[in-house]
């Protein structure tokens, strides 16, 4: 078991003011925009809150008190502006002490445990082999596993589960063993998401770039794909990963489609250690140890990933070129795991492109994606209606999927 040491980014707390006559979300419950704007910009007292929301005063504070009371939001005094008099002018924030989630996701060889708080931020994660076997034996696994990792923090109360769905089957036509889990794993409080959408989901959650136009996010570490946002929205109908895996790049690699050159029979990381441990630069096929015999110096491991780099450079391209989005954004340990590589992608990209000059972004989501993009994958159902997840939460100390009566009784109701 490997301890995943890389820092995530805390959520960037910059302040919203809508303009006049913004309104929330048709359905949205109030309390999850009150809640939400505490998290983008808190601490703020009522009246700033009511204004970054469009709600009344009165509703603003309904949902402020029914927050406190749950846990969700905490108040600070400490901030208060000399001279200032009532409990209206006492600024509250999302407390990250409280609550919790976990996030667990399943790729096709590597398989990583999260937590993480409600501010967004990775607590620690564990990465493990994807276990083999039937897939009851497995689920029987991870989940004690999960249970395990989790009673790390006997302090918090965890919300929700975030399931992420990583790596494919080898051929066209084979059964989705990642898929078969996810049906044995599927419970009131876990949350499954396609990798792609649950990395896009962390992005436009917590990242810095802009929102507007439409954003080509693409990924690749084990496997290869690629999505469109519009204004920072994922698409229904693009909740799968996009196919882009059999864009014709070059490479040498046949691919099990029959052809020579496919984008992800090239650049992935099983393939990529292979070819490594075949012409003997490292000892063992693992993309880890060619990364890290690059980072010593070793020629011929920088150069084979300075291949992988050309290569992921010109799919991105090609895609890019079909769909000529406003902006393009690299996911994925493929393009972030060996930083020198990332200057070959762009050139690459740059020499491959036929449009008009744009520089790929990188990640905002670190070293490890995966777990952030699990335990998002579980905040995004907590944003979406507050009380709801807390009425499910596992009381602190309690088995596993355990209900806490209390909150259903103090939570289960309430006006706007």
């Amino acid at each position: 078991m490997t301890t995943l040491t890389a820092t995530i980014p805390p959520p960037t707390m910059t302040t919203h003011r809508p303009k006049s006559g913004t309104t929330r979300p048709f359905g949205r419950p109030p309390a999850a925009a009150v809640l939400d704007a505490a998290r983008r910009a808190g601490p703020l007292c009522r009246d700033e809150l009511a204004s970054a929301t469009a709600l009344s005063h009165a509703t603003v504070n309904r949902q402020v008190a029914r927050l406190l009371e749950a846990g969700l939001l905490r108040e600070r005094p400490d901030l208060v502006p000399a001279g200032a008099v009532g409990r209206p002018r006492v600024p509250v924030e999302l407390d990250p002490d409280e609550f919790g989630v976990l996030g667990i996701h399943i790729g096709r060889h590597r398989t990583t445990l999260a937590a993480g708080d409600l501010r967004g931020r990775v607590l620690d994660a564990v990465e493990v082999p994807t276990p083999s076997g039937a897939p009851a034996d497995v689920v029987t696994l991870l989940t004690a596993r999960l249970r395990r990792f989790g009673a790390r923090w006997p302090g918090r109360r965890m919300l929700r589960v975030g399931l992420v769905l990583g790596g494919r089957p080898a051929a066209s036509g084979q059964p989705d063993p990642v898929a078969e889990l996810a049906d044995r794993f599927v419970g009131s409080d876990v949350d499954v998401v396609p990798q792609l959408a649950a990395m896009v989901g962390a992005e436009t959650l917590l990242a810095r770039h802009p929102a507007g136009g439409t954003t080509l996010y693409v990924y690749a570490r084990d496997a290869v794909a690629s999505v469109l946002t519009v204004d920072g929205v994922l698409p229904g109908a693009a909740a799968g990963a996009g196919t882009i895996s059999h864009l014709p790049v070059g490479g040498a690699a046949r691919c099990h489609c029959g052809a020579t050159g496919c984008l992800e029979a090239s650049v992935g990381d099983a393939v990529v250690a292979a070819a490594a441990h075949a012409a003997g630069i490292v000892a063992v096929p693992d993309i880890a140890e060619v990364i890290a015999a690059a980072e010593r110096g070793d020629r011929a491991a920088h150069e084979l990933l300075v291949e992988r780099a050309v290569l992921l450079g010109r799919g991105v391209a090609l895609a890019r070129d079909v769909l000529d989005p406003d902006r393009v954004m690299l996911l994925g340990q493929a393009f972030t795991g060996y930083r020198p590589g990332l200057d070959h992608v762009r050139a690459s990209f740059a020499a491959t492109s036929v449009l008009a000059p744009l520089v790929p972004g990188v990640s905002s989501l670190g070293a490890a994606p995966q777990a952030l993009a699990a335990c998002t994958a579980a905040l995004r159902p907590v944003y979406a209606d507050p009380f709801a997840a807390v009425r499910t939460a596992r009381p602190r100390g309690g088995p596993p999927g355990a209900a806490d009566r209390a909150a259903r009784a103090s939570y289960g109701g309430g006006r706007s």
